[in-house]
Parts: C-alpha cells; sequence; structure tokens
C-alpha cells in the first residue's frame, strides 16, 4: 500500500496506483464488486492505513521517500506542484521501524515555574548553560514504550511516583503512555 487510497462507498484500501489502473479497465471494487462512478470514481488518500503501512513494513518509509526525491529531482515541473511529502522532504513524519535505535534528550522542567518551557527555546547563553546542566541523553530501541521511559526515569532517579508525577513532552504537548 503505497499511497494507501480508500474507495469511500464501500471503505476497501488499495495501493493508489493499483486501483487507478483497475478503475480504468472495470468500474467495480475488486472485494466486494460494488459498483463505482466511472466518470469521477469517489477515492481518498488513507494516512491512517499508510502511517500503519509503514510501521510495519522495516525500512519502507525512508526508501519510499528517496525514491520520490530521485523521481522528482529529474522532473522540476511537477515538483513545484507538489507537496513536501508527495516530494519526498516530509521531516515532521519520522518513522522508525522496530529494529531502529533512536537517541534523544530528555531535560527535567519543573512544574512549577511556567516559563520554565519557553525559556528552554530561547537563544541566550544563558538559557544553553543552564540547558545543557539538566539536559540528559539516552539511546534505546525505536519501540519502547513512554511509559517505559517513564519507568527507567522513576527507577535511575529515585524518583517518588506517589509524591511526584513524571510527564514526558513533545513541542510541549504530554505524551500517551502507549506511544512509541
Amino acid at each position: 500500500y503505497i499511497d494507501a487510497t480508500t474507495i469511500v462507498e464501500c471503505l476497501h484500501s488499495f495501493c493508489r496506483s493499483c486501483i487507478i489502473k483497475h478503475l480504468q479497465v472495470k468500474s467495480y471494487c475488486p472485494v466486494c464488486e460494488m459498483m463505482i462512478n466511472s466518470a469521477k470514481p469517489n477515492i481518498k488518500p488513507d494516512k491512517a492505513l499508510q502511517d500503519i503501512v509503514y510501521k510495519l513494513v522495516p525500512g519502507l518509509f525512508q526508501k519510499e521517500m528517496e525514491r520520490r526525491q530521485t523521481f522528482y529531482a529529474s522532473r522540476p515541473g511537477p515538483a513545484a506542484s507538489a507537496t513536501p511529502e508527495q516530494r519526498g522532504e516530509d521531516t515532521e513524519r519520522i518513522i522508525f521501524s522496530p529494529e531502529d535505535v533512536i537517541s534523544f534528550s530528555l531535560e527535567y522542567v519543573d512544574a512549577t515555574d511556567t516559563d520554565s518551557i519557553s525559556s528552554k527555546s530561547s537563544d541566550s547563553n544563558e538559557g544553553q548553560t543552564q540547558t545543557a546542566a539538566s539536559r540528559r541523553f539516552l539511546q534505546c530501541p525505536a519501540v519502547v514504550n513512554i511509559s517505559h521511559l517513564k519507568k527507567f526515569l522513576s527507577m535511575k532517579f529515585d524518583i517518588d511516583s506517589t509524591q511526584f508525577a513524571i510527564v514526558i513532552l513533545y513541542k510541549k504537548v504530554p505524551l500517551p503512555d502507549y506511544y512509541t
């Protein structure tokens, strides 16, 4: 399912190029044989299914982004009207396979200091010195849950979970325990 696409009438999903080729020859769903308007087939991109496919197939996201970059590098005309994701330049969505190892930094933020988070992003030297002192780096498998990270931090720093809550944020948004 590269460019996962769903037929709106029956909700069956296919690879976009596969369903387009099928609909050029036949005007029904290949699974349930429901008739589809051949003049204007009602098909929509399915981002949720596409994300699932990228997560289940190791390395597919990176290979697909490289393939798109190569394709659009040789075609500057169509590249101008394509979205960053279509061109293979999607930097906001990073999808890791289960065997990947990731590195990231953890910073302590005092919950009583409301300006603490915003001061971390400032470019002042004082903020950078303070951030460097409280920043810890961690390397772990990409499939580690946020709940496991919280448990690790609690054990590593001997934090009493009955008195203190550990909240892991990404871009000022708390991450749910089930995220990986």
